[in-house]
């Protein structure tokens, strides 16, 4: 029988190697978000050379090309490290017990990801308006109201009127610092007088027959609310109105396959206050409310899907 003894160099081996992973992983994150017209620092690029994922150079190492085009393909490519550094900050608050969420971000942090959030839905709207016809005959009603949950910094509303003239908006958040940093922003891009920002659960909304469209990010809610939060949507819905929600997000390094990643991914998603239904399990809810003509719609990594559904005329 083996003793705990014999099994210690195992695990010093594979923290070792668990913590190269990551260590590559920051750096592949950092380079990234590098100039690509500037080379890595030597012992930057090095870590990458070792790794495959860059390559020397005459004026020294940079990106591989594939990967650097695998980058510039995506519809926020700054998305991208942005997450990847947020893991980053998730797993280490998760080794020292320390609560997870976005309570431990900085203004700054917030903003710029909420700034992300905003051209990344300005980027699915045109995807959408293409692969739906009806959403963009929503969108073009003189009256179009749009619902924005978890608003945030309002940066998705912003997005949103700014595209439509005619459109108004309403933001509901229930963190105050969040609609401080909204109240901000809006006034910056010239919308505040077009995005109503309400310190209120979407868990408790009571409006009917209100909004064209809706954003439901399930990245805002945690399961309890989701499951108060998709009966109340679909009520605030015009009839053939249109709710986009997302799936539980996909984040690089766990996959989506495997008993390892999948389990990863439930207890990151736990840990920050995130409901964690797949795009089926969201359909299936969705469908379960009342709702119709439900899609689902795959997005370029790092980003989830998208599922979309109507309410009935």
């Amino acid at each position: 029988m083996s003793t705990p003894a014999e099994h210690e160099p195992d695990l010093l081996a594979r923290v070792d190697e668990l913590a190269t992973g990551a260590w590559v992983l920051a750096a592949l994150a950092a380079a990234m978000e590098t100039d690509p017209t500037a080379p890595l620092g030597e012992e930057h690029g090095a870590v990458l050379g070792a790794a495959g994922y860059a390559e020397r150079t005459p004026d020294g190492w940079r990106l591989r090309p594939e990967h650097r085009a695998a980058l510039d393909a995506l519809p926020v490519p700054e998305a991208l490290p942005a997450q990847i550094a947020w893991m980053l900050r998730q797993m280490s608050d998760a080794a020292a017990g320390r609560p997870g969420g976005a309570e431990a971000e900085d203004d700054a942090e917030l903003i710029a990801e909420g700034e992300a959030s905003g051209r990344a839905v300005g980027a699915l709207l045109d995807r959408l308006v293409d692969e739906l016809p009806d959403i963009d005959a929503l969108l073009q009603r003189p009256d179009a109201r749009f619902l924005d949950v978890g608003t945030g910094i309002g940066a998705v509303a912003a997005t949103v009127v700014t595209r439509l003239p005619h459109a108004r908006a309403v933001g509901l958040d229930i963190a105050p610092r969040a609609l401080r940093l909204a109240e901000g922003h809006l006034a910056a891009r010239g919308v505040g007088d077009r995005v109503e920002l309400r310190h209120h659960d979407v868990a408790d909304l009571a409006e009917t027959d209100a909004y064209d469209l809706a954003w439901l990010p399930l990245t805002v809610l945690t399961p309890q609310a989701a499951e108060r939060a998709l009966p109340r949507v679909r009520a605030a819905l015009r009839r053939g109105g249109r709710v986009i929600a997302t799936a539980a997000p996909r984040t690089p390094g766990t996959g989506t396959g495997g008993v390892v990643g999948q389990a990863v991914t439930r207890w990151r998603l736990a840990r920050a206050g995130i409901t964690p239904w797949s795009a089926g399990e969201l359909a299936q809810r969705l469908a379960a409310t009342g709702l119709h003509d439900i899609r689902e719609i795959e997005l370029p990594p790092p980003a989830t899907t998208v599922v979309v559904a109507r309410r009935p005329d």
